[in-house]
C-alpha cells in the first residue's frame, strides 16, 4: 500500500468526524459566525505552532496567495455551519458535488484525464448513482418528498462553489510548499475572513466567549485542520485527486448522513432505496480504490 493511502484512510476518518462535530457545534452555537470566527482563531494557533516546529514558514508570494484563498475559505465553512445546522443528512449528501467541481479543474489543469480508465468510470458513476438514490428516496411519512429550504439551498450552492475550488487548489498548493507553510498560511488567512464575517453580521466574539465555546469549538478546530493536513500530504506523497475524491465522497456522504438521521434524530428509519444506495456506495469506493 502506497503511503498516500494510509494519509488517505486518515482523512476518511478524521473528515468523518469534522462533519459531524460542525453539526453538533452548529446546534449549540447559535450565532454561527461568532463560532467560526473562535474555530479559525484555534486554528491559527494550532497551525503557528505546527509550522515551527516542522521547520518554520517560508515568507514568499504563494503564502500570500494560500492566505488569501484561505480567508475565501473561511466564508465557505460559515456556509457549511448554516446548511449543516439546517440538515445534516441533506447537506452532506451534496458534498460530492464540490469534487465533481475540483476533479474536473484536476483534469483540465494537472492533466489527470490519464489515469482514468473504464473501472474507475464505473466506480464514479456507481457511488454518483448511489448518492442520487439515497438522496431522493428521503420521503415524509405523510408520502411527500422532504422539500428544499431556500435559505438552505444557498448557503448549500456557495459551499459548494467555494471549497470545490479550494479543494483543488490545496493539491496545487501540495506541489510547490510546505506543509507547515501551507497550513498556517491558510488558517491565518482563514482567521482574517471570520473577522470579515463578524463584520458582515456585526456581531462581537467578546460577548459569546465562555468555556462552553471554547470546548464546542477546540474540537471542531483540531478535526477540520487534521482534515486539511492529511489532505495536503495525501497529495503530496502523490494521490491523485480523481481517485483521492470520488473514493472519499462515498464516506463524507453515507457516514454523516447515517449520523444526522439516527444520532441527531432527523429521521428514523431507512428505506430499502437507501438500503441499496449505501450497498452500490460500498461497491463504487471498491471500484475506485482498486482500479
Amino acid at each position: 500500500m502506497a503511503l498516500w493511502q494510509f494519509f488517505l484512510i486518515g482523512l476518511i476518518i478524521v473528515n468523518t468526524l469534522s462533519i459531524v462535530l460542525t453539526k453538533a457545534a452548529a446546534d449549540k452555537l447559535p450565532k454561527r459566525s461568532v463560532g467560526v470566527f473562535y474555530q479559525y482563531a484555534l486554528c491559527a494557533i494550532i497551525a503557528s505552532f505546527y509550522a515551527v516546529f516542522v521547520g518554520g514558514l517560508d515568507f514568499s508570494t504563494l503564502i500570500i496567495l494560500v492566505m488569501i484563498i484561505g480567508a475565501i475559505n473561511a466564508f465557505g465553512n460559515y456556509f457549511q455551519w448554516q446548511a449543516s445546522h439546517i440538515s445534516l443528512s441533506k447537506t452532506s449528501l451534496f458534498f460530492p458535488v464540490m469534487d465533481i467541481m475540483t476533479i474536473n479543474l484536476a483534469i483540465i489543469f494537472l492533466a489527470e484525464g490519464n489515469i482514468w480508465n473504464l473501472q474507475l468510470v464505473l466506480g464514479v458513476l456507481i457511488s454518483f448513482s448511489a448518492i442520487y438514490l439515497f438522496r431522493f428516496s428521503s420521503i415524509k411519512k405523510d408520502g411527500t418528498k422532504e422539500t428544499l429550504n431556500k435559505n438552505w439551498f444557498i448557503y448549500l450552492t456557495a459551499m459548494i462553489t467555494i471549497f470545490g475550488s479550494a479543494a483543488f487548489l490545496v493539491k496545487v498548493f501540495s506541489l510547490t510548499i510546505s506543509s507547515g507553510t501551507f497550513l498556517a498560511g491558510w488558517y491565518i488567512g482563514a482567521f482574517f475572513g471570520s473577522i470579515g464575517l463578524l463584520a458582515l453580521t456585526r456581531e462581537n466574539p467578546k460577548n459569546d466567549f465562555s468555556k462552553m465555546t471554547f470546548l464546542t469549538v477546540l474540537p471542531v478546530s483540531t478535526t477540520i485542520l487534521g482534515t486539511l493536513l492529511l489532505m495536503f500530504l495525501t497529495y503530496q506523497f502523490g494521490g491523485p485527486v480523481s481517485i483521492v475524491l470520488p473514493f472519499r465522497m462515498s464516506f463524507s456522504a453515507f457516514t454523516p448522513a447515517l449520523i444526522g438521521l439516527f444520532i441527531f434524530k432527523e429521521r428514523k428509519t431507512l428505506s430499502w432505496k437507501e438500503k441499496l444506495a449505501m450497498a452500490l456506495g460500498v461497491i463504487g469506493a471498491a471500484l475506485i480504490i482498486s482500479r
